[in-house]
């Protein structure tokens, strides 16, 4: 859960500076498989494991060599149709994300950008609208998730075809709010990986499409694989996609979702589609001797380079967009990724050049069980200490994901995900019993559980903010989260009471016993306001997986609709404060009323339920 969390991220101590010698062919995978048996192992654990599936694929490459690619399960069970290497598409996901990183290196190595350079300074003028800051925001902002944004609130995906924009207007549909300074936390972010695409779009005059067509699938030899937001840039892939059907796993049993055709609007991030025998490909392309992706071997060792480091340790946290793990036996780089549709995962060891891609229709054992057989078992061991006696400090507190919405009307929401840190010793402590977070440097911990671990980073922001940097995944610890947790459960609490007391009064109507008093009606108006407000909250809440964001007229709409049941609850204060002004009967009524309206108010304020972003 740890791995699934963090998104796989650890330490590693190899990469930089590789020559094409790190590239030689093997033998035998990392973990001692020999290679003429990895297929008959892979096939073992799958016909052992069949209940752990619907379908998947999986493909082997050992440098520019394909050594093993196969499929298993079904794609559509009800239907009977059979998962095949080279016939079957499945979504890439995040691993998408992968090849806009090499489209940069590409053009990093032509001397058409600077890696370092202002990115505003390759976008059209005015491209932005809610930047806080003035900092530069770089191409390694971009690639080390730190640019500053958390979760957007606007729909990145669509379920309408005719709903798919220009990436350029997409970006500027779904742009998030930006919370922090560039490089200060890290926040893993689906529009500032599309972003860069869009900067690649900006700098070629090509649509992000053709230029990865052009520069990755032609050269590839990529016939079977569409990037798209409607895959249709490849007519076989689009019509292959329709057979495909996602399922999640209820007990032993794998139940149909459907086709869960979803059109990513940003699509650099995560739209690409195809054969596992195409993702192989590109695999092998990453690290084949050949170098097909670049034209000299130091871009792909730049590429490979680490671009964060943990702290002041020489632990790396970033590599030019890819993510790391340990094994027993390598270090990896790569990405996961998973759409509505499933799940994927891209992971080669640039070492031996041995690497294997897996696809599925759903989420599960699939991908994290071939990578332990061509590299052994994930490895959880705490860095040795760097340096001697380390300064007090307590990073005890409640914390909260950087990638969340922070700002905006989905803002409450955010708060579902606080994740409280105690205290269990000096420097050891305790996240909700999940995961242990060991000191081992000056600012630097271990975060483990019992499958994985990753190091990160430990800084206290100008502000006041303690971030636990772990690589894209920040967690922040500001200033009023305990306030604001308060506020949400008495949010919750005036709802539950409201709803309580509406079912008496109904009972007492239907009784022929309800006796009004003196601003009863603006009373019970403010009572189902409150439903009506959180019934809003929970709309959009479910809009949230089909569409990963609301669509700006669901925003406005919903942000009026708050509005009226705000000016709802403030008439009821008021009636209340007019009532005891005069001495009303029923004192100890319009004082709860009156409290609970007031507070309920508040947090619609705090938690910007009427506030309408980028609108």
């Amino acid at each position: 859960m740890l791995k699934k969390i963090f998104a796989g991220l650890t330490t590693v101590s190899v990469l930089a500076g590789m020559s094409a010698t790190a590239f030689a062919a093997e033998t035998q995978t990392p973990s001692g498989i020999p290679l003429d048996e990895v297929g008959s192992r892979i096939e073992q654990w799958a016909s052992e494991n069949e209940n752990e599936y619907p379908s998947f694929a999986v493909a082997v490459v050992n440098g520019d060599e394909l050594v093993y690619s196969g499929a298993f399960g079904y794609i559509d069970i009800e239907n009977g149709i059979e998962a095949t290497p080279d016939d079957t598409v499945y979504e890439w996901g995040s691993c998408s994300k992968t090849m806009v990183w090499v489209s940069v290196m590409q053009l990093w190595e032509q001397g058409r950008i600077d890696l370092n350079e202002d990115i505003r300074n390759y976008l059209p003028e005015g491209f932005f609208h809610n930047l806080r800051y003035d900092e530069p925001i770089t191409m390694l902002n971009l690639m080390n998730h730190n640019a500053g944004w958390g979760e957007a609130t606007w729909a990145m995906q669509s379920t309408d075809e005719n709903d798919i924009m220009d990436l350029g207007e997409a970006l500027q549909y779904v742009e998030p709010v930006q919370m922090y300074r560039p490089g200060e936390v890290s926040s893993y972010s689906n529009y500032g990986a599309a972003l860069a695409g869009y900067v690649v779009e900006c700098i070629t005059g090509q649509s992000y499409a053709d230029y990865v067509h052009e520069h990755i699938f032609d050269v590839l030899g990529m016939e079977h694989t569409a990037i798209a937001p409607a895959h249709n840039d490849n007519e076989w892939v689009y019509e292959r996609r329709q057979q495909f059907v996602n399922y999640s796993k209820s007990g032993d049993s794998w139940v149909s979702n459907g086709h869960q055709l979803c059109y990513i609007m940003p699509y650099p991030a995560g739209a690409a589609c195809g054969t596992i025998e195409d993702m192989a490909l590109y695999c092998s392309a990453l690290v084949s001797p050949e170098n097909p992706l670049f034209e000299n071997e130091s871009t792909r060792d730049e590429l490979f380079s680490a671009t964060m480091f943990c702290g002041s340790t020489d632990i790396p946290s970033g590599f030019h967009g890819f993510w790391s793990d340990n094994y027993e036996y390598a270090n990896t780089l790569g990405h996961n990724g998973g759409t509505n549709g499933g799940s994927a995962n891209l992971e080669f060891d640039p070492e031996s050049g041995i690497g294997v891609v897996t696809l599925m229709n759903g989420s599960g054992k699939p991908h994290h069980a071939m990578v332990e057989l061509m590299y052994g078992a994930s490895v959880v061991e705490l860095p040795e200490t760097v340096g001697g006696d380390f300064t007090p400090q307590d990073i005890s507190g409640l914390c909260i994901s950087a990638r969340s919405w922070r700002r905006g009307p989905l803002r409450f929401i955010s708060l579902l995900g606080l994740m409280p840190i105690s205290r269990v010793s000096e420097d050891e402590y305790d996240v909700a019993g999940m995961y242990t977070i060991t000191r081992f440097a000056e600012d630097a911990y271990y975060v483990q559980d019992d499958s994985s671990g990753m190091a990160a980073e430990y800084r206290v922001l100008d502000d006041g903010t303690r971030v636990l940097d772990i690589s894209s995944a920040g967690y922040v610890t500001e200033k009023g989260l305990i306030a604001e947790l308060i506020l949400m459960c008495v949010y919750v609490l005036c709802v539950l009471v409201a709803a309580v007391l509406l079912i008496i009064k109904l009972i007492k109507v239907i009784a022929k016993k309800n006796r009004p008093y003196a601003g009863s009606k603006v009373v019970t108006a403010a009572q189902i306001a409150k439903l009506v407000s959180v019934g809003v909250i929970l709309f959009w809440i479910s809009l949230l997986t089909p569409q990963y964001g609301l669509y700006k007229p669901q925003g406005v709409i919903g942000c009026f609709v708050q509005m009226l049941c705000f000016a709802v609850c403030a008439a009821s204060a008021f009636v209340s404060v007019k009532a005891l002004v005069k001495g009303e009967k029923g004192k100890f009524k319009y004082i709860v009323n009156l409290l609970g309206n007031a507070s309920f108010a508040a947090a619609m304020i705090v938690f910007e339920l009427m506030k309408f972003w980028s609108v």
